[in-house]
C-alpha cells in the first residue's frame, strides 16, 4: 500500500523511543518534550515500555502513548502507530533508536509523515542470550534501511558521530546539533550522606557496562598511586553490576567502591563529589558531562567523541587516554592535592556549558529542523 501524501492538516510533532531505560537518550526526550512544551508546541510522546521516562513525562504534564512491547507483528503495530500518528495530526516523528526508527519507517506505508532522527552514539551489541543478540542485529540492519528508505533527516550529537556514519548516511540530510541541559540551581541540592566529610569522594554516573570503562577507575582505584581516602561511588545500574562487584573484591578495594544503584537525587551527587570521573571507552555527547559542567564540577574524562570535543584539557577538565590506568590514577591524584585547581576546572567548564550547550538552543535547532520539514512536505 502506497503512503498517502501528507496533508497540511498533520501538523504536529511527536517524540518516539523505547523508554525502557533512563539514560542520556530519555533526558534528551524529557528536556525537548518540556522545552516544546513550554513553547506551546505540546508534542505527543511515543513509548514502548510504561517505565521512569513516562513517570517523569507525565509530571512535565505529557502522556505519553504506550505502543505494545511484544511485538509479534511488526506490521500490526506499525499500522497502528500510523493511525495514532493520524488521529493526533502528527507531520514529523522525531525517533531516537533503531525500534523507534524501523516501527516509524514502516508506519509511513499508510501515513506520509516526516521523520527526525538524533544518532546520540555508536551501535552497541547489548549483553543478553544469542537471540536476543541476533534480533539485536537484525533491527541494526533494519534501521539502516529503514533510515535511508524514509528520507530521514539526521541529526549528530557529536562531529565523531557524523563523521563514522557518513558513508551510510550518505544522500541524507545531515546535520550536528549537540545536546543541551536547562541551568540547575545548584543550591537547592543536598550533600548525599554517603559522601563522608574524610573521603575523596569520586562520583561515576550511568549504566554499568563495559563501554563506561568502570573496570577502568576500579583498577585506578586499586593503583598505589592513589590516596587511601578515595572512594569511588557509582551511581547506576546496568549488566556489568556483578562482575564489577567482582573486580572490586578481587583487587582488595570493595569497601572503597560504593554501587548506590538507580536514584532520582542524582544531581546531588554531582554538585557535591570532588570531581567526576568519565573514564568512556567511546562517547556521543553525555547528559552526565553536561550537568556536571552545569552543576561546576570538576571532572576527568577519556579523551574519546564528544567528551574530547566539548572539553579541553587543564582548562576545563583533566583528559586521559582511554584504558590507561596509570595516567587515570595520576590524573585522581592531581586533583586530590589541588582543591584550586578542581575550582578553576569546575568554573571553566560551566562557563562554557551555559554559553554553547543550552537546553534552549538545541531545542531552537530542532525546532527550526521540524518546522522547515512541515513546509516542505506539507506544503
Amino acid at each position: 500500500m502506497l503512503a498517502r501524501p501528507v496533508h497540511a492538516a498533520l501538523h504536529g510533532v511527536a517524540l518516539c523511543t523505547v523508554g525502557e531505560l533512563f539514560g542520556g537518550v530519555e533526558r534528551h526526550v524529557l528536556g525537548l518534550i518540556t522545552e516544546l512544551k513550554a513553547r506551546e508546541l505540546n508534542p505527543v510522546l511515543l513509548l514502548f515500555h510504561d517505565s521512569e521516562l513516562a513517570a517523569q513525562a507525565r509530571q512535565q504534564g505529557v502522556e505519553p502513548i504506550i505502543l505494545p512491547n511484544r511485538n509479534l507483528s511488526l506490521l500490526r503495530t506499525s499500522r497502528r502507530l500510523a493511525s495514532i500518528l493520524e488521529q493526533q495530526r502528527i507531520g514529523v516523528v522525531h525517533v531516537h533508536g533503531y525500534k523507534a526508527t524501523v516501527f516509524c519507517a514502516v508506519a509511513r506505508q499508510w501515513l506520509r509523515f516526516a521523520m527526525v532522527r538524533t544518532e546520540h552514539g555508536l551501535p552497541e551489541l547489548m549483553a543478553g542470550s544469542p537471540i536476543s543478540a541476533l534480533r539485536t542485529r537484525l533491527y541494526h540492519l533494519l534501521d539502516k534501511a529503514a533510515t535511508r528508505r524514509s528520507g530521514t533527516t539526521v541529526c549528530y550529537v557529536s562531529e565523531e558521530l557524523k563523521a563514522h556514519h557518513r558513508n551510510a548516511h550518505a544522500g541524507l540530510t545531515t546535520m550536528v546539533v549537540p545536546n543541551g541541559v536547562s541551568p540547575i540551581d545548584r543550591g537547592r541540592l543536598q550533600r548525599p550522606s554517603e559522601f563522608r566529610e574524610n573521603w575523596f569522594n569520586l562520583a561515576l554516573v550511568g549504566r554499568l557496562d563495559a563501554v563506561k570503562g568502570l573496570h577502568i577507575a576500579i583498577a585506578a582505584a586499586a593503583t598505589d598511586v592513589v590516596p587511601p581516602d578515595l572512594h569511588l561511588h557509582i551511581v547506576g545500574v546496568g549488566p556489568c553490576e556483578s562482575e564489577l562487584r567482582a573486580l572490586a573484591e578481587e583487587l582488595g578495594i570493595s569497601e572503597r567502591v560504593h554501587f548506590l544503584g538507580f536514584r532520582r537525587d542524582v544531581y546531588d551527587f554531582i554538585a557535591h563529589c570532588d570531581a567526576l570521573l568519565m573514564p568512556s571507552l567511546h562517547e556521543g555527547l553525555p547528559y552526565t558531562l553536561l550537568e556536571g559542567m552545569a552543576l561546576g564540577a570538576p571532572i576527568i574524562a577519556s579523551q574519546v567523541g564528544g567528551l574530547a570535543e566539548v572539553l579541553q584539557d587543564r582548562v576545563t577538565a583533566l583528559l586521559v587516554p582511554p584504558r590507561d590506568v596509570q595516567s587515570l590514577a595520576h590524573a585522581i591524584l592531581r586533583l586530590h592535592d589541588s582543591p584550586g585547581l578542581r575550582l578553576e576546572l569546575g568554573a571553566q567548564a560551566q562557563r562554557v556549558q551555559r554559553s554553547q550547550y543550552s537546553l534552549e538552543a538545541m531545542t531552537a535547532s530542532y525546532v527550526a529542523i521540524y518546522r522547515a520539514l512541515l513546509r516542505v512536505d506539507g506544503g
